[in-house]
């Protein structure tokens, strides 16, 4: 990995933050993407930092993944200072809660944009240089709610859903190319997304609802990334990260 150039959107916290901590102590300069949380943005940094012993490269970009102009600047800086990018994780997302009734057009739209648009138009990017080289991982986080809807919303699930085609299309396509596409569907990560703000007592109510009785955690999540890094004869699956809460 001392010659890889790896993305990670959404990676100043939880999970994108510790795959790009993997990434950085494997030996990969990194652009990481942050939508405007500049305190997080700059521990995250630090944090990549410290672990950068082998001189990589370490660039924050704030902007919103899913503005496809934002993504054409940041991809191009990345090009023009670390080069071409081998590794892709796309990890950005939100997750307003909300039923069904009470999800409103804008709600709809800024969800499917920031979760599932970012991740065709960051993938977009890469991709001729990932064919130029022969090599490339794109790894799209996605979620237990596009399997079994979730308590999100139905904008969420749709999202994450939607990240799964993209991901089984993407793998058919570039495969030949040397460039191997996968997804992960994590849940009940406790220090991660909305489980940070969740009372010990909400956590125990949880675990019991788990087959392992634990929650877990984003190293499980890093765990997954890792072999899908490894591996280059896996493709187009959905790795499964959720403590046996959904099984297919």
């Amino acid at each position: 990995m001392s010659n890889r150039v790896g993305v990670v959107t959404g990676g100043s916290r939880g999970i994108g933050l510790q795959i790009a901590r993997v990434l950085v102590m494997r030996g990969c300069s990194m652009g990481v993407t942050y939508m405007h949380n500049e305190s997080a943005a700059k521990e995250a940094e630090d944090q990549l930092l410290q672990l950068a012993t082998n001189g990589q490269h370490i660039r924050m970009l704030k902007g919103d993944a899913g503005d496809p102009r934002a993504v054409r600047e940041h991809a191009a800086l990345i090009r023009d200072e670390l080069g071409c990018v081998g590794i892709l994780v796309n990890n950005a997302g939100i997750m307003p809660q909300q039923n069904f009734e009470n999800v409103t057009t804008q709600m709809w739209d800024d969800t499917l944009r920031v979760n599932l648009s970012s991740a065709f138009y960051w993938s977009r990017e890469v991709v001729p240089g990932m064919k130029q080289e022969q090599y490339g991982r794109i790894i799209n986080i996605s979620s237990i709610a596009a399997r079994g809807g979730g308590v999100v919303g139905p904008h969420y699930a749709a999202s994450k859903a939607g990240m799964l085609g993209l991901t089984r299309y993407a793998a058919r396509e570039l495969g030949p190319f040397g460039i191997t596409v996968n997804a992960i569907a994590p849940a009940f990560i406790e220090d991660a997304g909305i489980f940070l703000d969740w009372s010990e007592e909400e956590k125990d109510t949880l675990r019991k609802k788990i087959i392992v009785n634990e929650l877990g955690s984003t190293g499980d999540v890093a765990r997954a990334f890792e072999y899908l890094l490894d591996t280059p004869f896996v493709t187009g699956v959905t790795l499964d990260v959720n403590g046996g809460a959904f099984m297919i």
